[in-house]
C-alpha cells in the first residue's frame, strides 16, 4: 500500500512537471529530458512509469476518460422513471471528473494541447450518449438518434473546453445549476 502511494505521487510529480513545460512549450515539443528536470527525478525513474512521452499523454487522456466512464455507471443503470435524479447525480460527478483533471485538461484543451484528446472525447461521448440514452430515445429512428448524440457531446465538450479555461471564475456548483436548471 505505502508503495503503490509512492507510485502515485512520483506519477503525479511527473504529470505537474508535463503540464508546467507544455504550458510554455507546448505539448508536442515538451522531451522527456523536460519532464524529467522540471519533476527533479532521474531518467530510469521516468521509465519505470512510462515507456515515453506519448505513453505519459495517453495514460492521463485514457484516465480522464475511463473517470467520466465510471461516473456515467449510476446514470446507465438507473431505472427510467428515476432519470431527472440519477441525471443530476451524473452531471454532478462529470463535472467532479472535470474539476479534479482542471489543470491537464485545460493543456490538453488548448492551442498547445492535444488535438488527438479532442477527436478521443468526442468518440467517447458520441458512444457514452449513444449507449447511455438508448431507454428514452428508443422510439428516436436512426438518423435523430446520431443527431441526438452528437448534440449532447458537442455540449458536452463545449462545457468542459469552456470550464476549464474560465475555472477561476465558474464553481462547479454554477455550472452544475446552470446544467440543470437551464438558467437561461
Amino acid at each position: 500500500m505505502k508503495y503503490e502511494h509512492k507510485r502515485q505521487l512520483t506519477r503525479d510529480k511527473i504529470e505537474g512537471a508535463l503540464i508546467k513545460v507544455a504550458k510554455n512549450k507546448g505539448i508536442a515539443d515538451v522531451t522527456v529530458s523536460d519532464i524529467i528536470k522540471t519533476a527533479n527525478i532521474n531518467r530510469s525513474t521516468f521509465y519505470r512509469h512510462y515507456i515515453d512521452k506519448p505513453d505519459l499523454i495517453d495514460s492521463i487522456e485514457d484516465r480522464v476518460i475511463n473517470d467520466i466512464r465510471e461516473a456515467n455507471v449510476s446514470l446507465k443503470n438507473s431505472n427510467i422513471k428515476y432519470i431527472d435524479t440519477a441525471a443530476g447525480k451524473f452531471v454532478y460527478q462529470f463535472l467532479t471528473v472535470i474539476e479534479h483533471n482542471q489543470p491537464i485538461l485545460e493543456l490538453l484543451l488548448s492551442g498547445k494541447g492535444d488535438i488527438q484528446f479532442t477527436m478521443k472525447l468526442i468518440v467517447f461521448f458520441n458512444e457514452l450518449v449513444d449507449s447511455t440514452t438508448e431507454a428514452f430515445t428508443d422510439t428516436m429512428d436512426e438518423k435523430k438518434r446520431k443527431l441526438f448524440a452528437a448534440f449532447n457531446s458537442a455540449t458536452a465538450l463545449g462545457i468542459i473546453a469552456f470550464w476549464v479555461h474560465h475555472f477561476d471564475q465558474y464553481d462547479k456548483d454554477y455550472v452544475y445549476d446552470f446544467l440543470m436548471h437551464r438558467g437561461y
